[in-house]
């Protein structure tokens, strides 16, 4: 899946799911980094605190220190992650991909492409 096309599914109405501890992205990417609340994580491999899982068509990310991600909702408001599309060279921020992603009710997530008031440090 291309930069274009994942950042067309972030502007849609399209919305992630979650259940648990996990966090299921609708499209497979490279997370680069992941911001939650003042926790900031940019290493995957071997991390206790969150781990990244792929299948054919989404990513998913597990919460293991933050738990339940229904309760997590209740202390933050919003999960800020910088990605790349799988085609994308990582070492370019050109070809990063800023997204907000807000945890609802139901099991549902919404998807936002950041504002210019949103703080969002790469």
């Amino acid at each position: 899946m291309s930069t274009e096309q994942i950042i067309e599914i972030i502007k849609s109405d399209k919305k992630a799911f979650h259940i648990g501890n996990r966090m299921i992205l609708p499209f497979r990417v490279n997370i680069i980094k992941l911001v939650v609340d003042s926790h900031i994580f940019t290493e995957f491999v071997g991390n206790e605190d969150v781990k990244i899982s792929q299948d054919k068509q989404n990513t998913s990310i597990y919460f293991r220190e933050v738990g339940r991600l229904s309760a997590f909702a209740n202390t933050y408001k919003s999960i800020k992650i910088v990605m790349a599309s799988e085609e994308a060279d990582l070492s370019n921020p050109a070809t990063h991909i800023k997204c907000i992603v807000h945890v609802l009710d139901n099991h549902q997530a919404s998807l936002e492409v950041p504002g210019e008031d949103d703080l969002f440090i790469e």
